[in-house]
C-alpha cells in the first residue's frame, strides 16, 4: 500500500512502508507530516497513516481443501505414488501490486491548509535550554581561569614575589580570559549553535534535553547560512537587555527577535 508525504506543499511518493522508515531514520520527514495512502479521505499525519497501513494490511487466507475431494492413496513399499491435487485445493497465488496510471484517475485531494501544525516551544524551556548551552561553553573557561589564579597565587606566596609583579599577572590573566569568552562567543558559539541547529537534530544540546528543537516556517531543516543567520540575529536579541528574548512571551507563535528576522521557529519535537 503506497503512502504519499506531503513535503513544502507538494505531494511526494507514493512509497513504501520500509520506504518511509528510511526516510524518517534520515530525517527527510517527521511523524508529523501530513500524508495519504488508499483509503483514506484526507490528509493525516504520517504517524497516524502508518497505523491505518499496518491495520489494513493483512494476507489472504489460505482456502480449505473441500469435502468431497479425492483422496491422495498412500505409497507403497519401495512405491512413491504421485497423486493430482485438484486446482479448487491449490493454494491461491500472490497477489500483484499494479501500480495504476490510468489518465482519468484524479489526483489526491490537497488540503486547506497543508502546513505543518507547529507546537511553539515555551519561553520557559528555551531559557532553560539557552542555560544549559551556556554552561556548556563557558563553565569550562571559568574552571580555567579559577585553576590558573590558584595556581599563581600560590606560586606567589610561595616564591615571596612582590605585590607589584602579581598584579601584573593578574591583568595579563583578566585579558587573556576576556579574549577567550570573546572567542567562545563570537567564534566557537556560532559553530556550535548554527552547526547542531542545521544538523539531523536540529538542535543544540540544551535544546535536545528540553525537548525542542529548531526549524523554518515549514517545519523544515534549516540551512547553515539560516542558521548562522539566525546566530548572529542573537546579538540584536541580546540588546538593550535581551528584550529581543523576552519578545518571545509576547508571541502566540513563542517567536523571539531573531526568529522574525530570518524566519525560524523554536517548536516542541
Amino acid at each position: 500500500m503506497g503512502i504519499t508525504v506531503l513535503k513544502n506543499n507538494v505531494p511526494w511518493g507514493p512509497f513504501t512502508r520500509a520506504q518511509i522508515q528510511e526516510g524518517l531514520a534520515r530525517g527527510d520527514f517527521t511523524l508529523q507530516y501530513l500524508a495519504h495512502s488508499p483509503g483514506l479521505k484526507e490528509w493525516l499525519p504520517l504517524g497516524e497513516v502508518l497505523d491505518h497501513v499496518d491495520r489494513s494490511v493483512t494476507l489472504p487466507p489460505v482456502p480449505t481443501a473441500p469435502k468431497d475431494s479425492p483422496a491422495v492413496p498412500e505409497a507403497g513399499r519401495g512405491v512413491v505414488l504421485k497423486a493430482e491435487i485438484p486446482a479448487s485445493v491449490q493454494p491461491p497465488a500472490l497477489p500483484r501490486v499494479v501500480k495504476s496510471e490510468k489518465p482519468g484517475q484524479p489526483p489526491l485531494p490537497l488540503p486547506e491548509d497543508p502546513r505543518m501544525p507547529l507546537r511553539p516551544a515555551s519561553f520557559i524551556l528555551r531559557a532553560i535550554a539557552l542555560g544549559i548551552d551556556c554552561m556548556i561553553l563557558f563553565v569550562p573557561v571559568a574552571l580555567l581561569f579559577a585553576l590558573k589564579a590558584m595556581t599563581m597565587e600560590v606560586q606567589g606566596a610561595w616564591e615571596h614575589i612582590d605585590h607589584e609583579s602579581r598584579m601584573e599577572e593578574w591583568a595579563l590573566l583578566e585579558r587573556n580570559f576576556n579574549q577567550l569568552l570573546l572567542l567562545i562567543a563570537v567564534g566557537l558559539g556560532w559553530l556550535y549553535a548554527a552547526g547542531l541547529e542545521c544538523s539531523r537534530w536540529q538542535a543544540t544540546v540544551g535544546k535536545q534535553w528540553m525537548g525542542i528543537k529548531v526549524t523554518d516556517a515549514q517545519g523544515e531543516r534549516l540551512g547553515f547560512l539560516q542558521a548562522s543567520g539566525r546566530h548572529l540575529a542573537k546579538y540584536l536579541s541580546a540588546l538593550p537587555c535581551f528584550l529581543g528574548f523576552v519578545a518571545a512571551l509576547f508571541s502566540s507563535r513563542g517567536m523571539a527577535l531573531h526568529d522574525r528576522l530570518v524566519d525560524t521557529r523554536v517548536v516542541r519535537d
